[in-house]
């Protein structure tokens, strides 16, 4: 099997070593050559390429699989580039080398702000409220995004995130430094480890059908009261005061989002809970090279 990476980042990096070690040809595509040596550590060709230049993907592999899994990484991306014209981009570079499949990463924040209830793949997004004009313009990108790639010549597939988290992302040294204003919310939020979301990717790539868009969330939405009282519990520290704590204000999330399809499919989650996940970041938290801390959105979708 010969897989494509577009975006190597965060993600893309622990798919490709995943996909590596089960004996597929990999390579990774990143704008950013400085970081190209860590992926030929992990057994991932190279590819030094700007998904917003045309002229640096004329030579891209022949491959069975593309997954596009590029974000915003510098103060200067904006969505519509990072995702909309980054993906056409893309998919016209394969007019001649058409891979199998193409899966493209989105997000559940395309669902809005919700008011709390369940929302799987089939929701009606027309009326979706949004936190803010930005947020709204964003979700709004990635859905031009997914149209493009399930309606493109490729069949392709989109699978919708939740807030991702795992080793080196993550806000438990942020929490333990007092460095971060948790928001003890009663909206819920959907989360997901990266170890599922590599099972995930995998599992599209093998029985996720064309033209279909597939959530990728754990079992249990939880909200910010529930999430941070378990967390500060399990790491023996005071609840924060008020005045420590973050304003529920304009709180982007307020959706319990289902990963039935995915199970029907035959997804079997590792991590089904976040307290299943964050059990084992927390017994790796004092550990020197598993200890750093990303800042992330995660806790928003």
């Amino acid at each position: 099997m010969k897989v494509l990476i577009a975006g190597c980042g965060y993600l893309g990096k622990a798919l490709g070593k995943d996909l590596v070690e089960s004996g597929a040809s990999v390579w990774g595509l990143r704008r950013d050559t400085l970081a190209l040596k860590s992926l030929e550590m992990l057994g991932i060709t190279p590819i030094a390429a700007d998904l917003l230049v045309p002229a640096s993907l004329l030579r891209l592999p022949d491959v069975d699989y593309a997954v596009l899994c590029q974000a915003p990484s510098k103060e200067t991306d904006n969505y519509q580039k990072t995702y909309s014209e980054a993906t056409r981009n893309l998919l016209e570079a394969f007019h001649l080398k058409k891979p199998r499949k193409i899966i493209l990463i989105s997000s559940t924040a395309v669902y809005g702000r919700g008011d709390g209830r369940w929302v799987d793949e089939g929701e009606d997004l027309t009326d979706a409220e949004y936190a803010s004009e930005e947020a709204e313009r964003n979700a709004k990108v990635l859905l031009e995004t997914e149209a493009l790639v399930l309606s493109g010549l490729i069949p392709g597939v989109v699978f919708r995130l939740g807030g991702l988290y795992g080793p080196r992302r993550n806000r438990l040294k942020a929490i333990k430094e007092k460095k971060l204003k948790p928001v003890f919310s009663d909206h819920y939020s959907n989360r997901i480890h990266v170890e599922d979301v590599v099972s995930g990717i995998r599992l599209l790539i093998q029985k996720g059908k064309p033209n279909e868009i597939y959530l990728g969330v754990d079992d249990e939405p939880s909200t910010g009261e529930d999430f941070y009282s378990w967390l500060y519990e399990k790491m023996s520290l005071p609840k924060p005061s008020a005045s420590e704590r973050g304003s529920d204000s304009g709180h982007a999330s307020n959706k319990r989002c289902s990963n039935k399809k995915m199970k029907d499919l035959g997804w079997r989650l590792r991590y089904p809970t976040y307290r299943q996940g964050y059990t084992v970041l927390l017994s790796e938290l004092d550990t020197p090279s598993k200890s750093e801390t990303r800042s992330t959105k995660y806790e928003t979708n």
